[in-house]
């Protein structure tokens, strides 16, 4: 079998994240054959593309079938044969993401600021560093940094499950009594649309939450983390990932879209320029936006 195994580098830079495998059982009576995934260790969604070959015996035609799996353990194809007095004959590939595929994403849904609404923040344009030396108008935006003061939290800006977090490793002979490190932490988070949000520089010492929490618009992440130890900052970025028209699943690579967030703010909801400075709000909105009906029920049920 052969299997491909691919993840976005950015984001999984230095961080191990296991392989899962497709394991397949068999029924001895009905000769019904079972594909489940065994080793998804990572939260949210695990996208397959399954390449079925040389069916025989089973109704099942051959071709590439897309899958997300929630769970490990779960399976997701079962082959039943024709005649069930032998066997089903079958082959496949398989290729694997962490994350949804070509999602179906809503770019106008209004985050919160990933920072405090007491008081306004400058607000940076993240550039793609790969584009450090070109004319500005050609450098490609990721996403943005807002400049914060030490101590300051970073809040969720989107309903979603904490599927990764990278902490780097402690510098050798690091005292751990020190007030400050460079170390920084960055965490993802899935969203329930398949879109995905990474906040960088986060205070390695200073984590809330873990992977696995469920977090909504407003919970706090942790604190905000520094490069030098002076400058104070989170860098947020917001994409979904795809395959380009044609391409061929089970070989080319994914390309990632970057998206400018809508940040709800005392002047309206805003996707801000460079070097503008702009205090962010929080209301009941950015919550029961994201929330399903019976959510909304008794979030209203608990705060009459």
């Amino acid at each position: 079998m052969n299997r491909l195994f691919l993840v976005l580098t950015l984001l999984l830079a230095g961080e191990a994240v296991a392989e899962p495998q497709v394991r397949v059982k068999k029924d001895p009576a009905t000769k019904t054959v079972s594909f489940f995934i065994d080793g998804k260790e990572q939260p949210g969604v695990l996208t397959l593309y399954f390449d079925l070959r040389e069916v025989s015996n089973c109704a099942t035609s051959p071709g590439i079938y897309k899958y997300e799996v929630l769970q490990n353990g779960a399976t997701f194809l079962k082959l039943r044969p024709e005649d069930e007095s032998r066997g089903v004959g079958y082959g496949y590939a398989v290729r694997y993401f962490y994350g949804r595929v070509d999602p179906s994403v809503d770019t106008t849904l209004i985050c919160r600021v990933p920072c405090t609404t007491m008081r306004p923040v400058r607000v940076i344009r993240t550039r793609n560093i790969l584009d450090f030396g070109l004319p500005e108008g050609q450098q490609r935006p990721l996403g943005y940094s807002f400049l914060l003061e030490k101590g300051d939290t970073v809040y969720a800006m989107r309903r979603g499950v904490v599927v990764l977090i990278q902490r780097p490793e402690a510098p050798a002979g690091e005292d751990p009594s020190l007030s400050f490190s460079t170390r920084r932490t960055n965490l993802v988070v899935e969203h329930p649309d398949g879109s995905e949000s990474r906040y960088g520089c986060l205070s390695d010492r200073d984590l809330f939450a873990e992977v696995g929490d469920e977090v909504l618009p407003g919970t706090p992440l942790g604190l905000v983390g520094s490069y030098d130890g002076e400058q104070y900052k989170v860098s947020v970025i917001v994409y979904r990932r795809g395959f380009a028209p044609q391409a061929d699943v089970m070989r080319d690579a994914l390309q990632t879209c970057y998206f400018d967030p809508h940040f709800a703010t005392d002047a309206g909801a805003v996707v801000p320029e460079s070097g503008v400075s702009l205090r962010g709000v929080m209301n009941d909105g950015l919550l029961m936006r994201e929330m399903s009906k019976r959510e909304q029920k008794r979030w209203r049920a608990m705060h009459r």
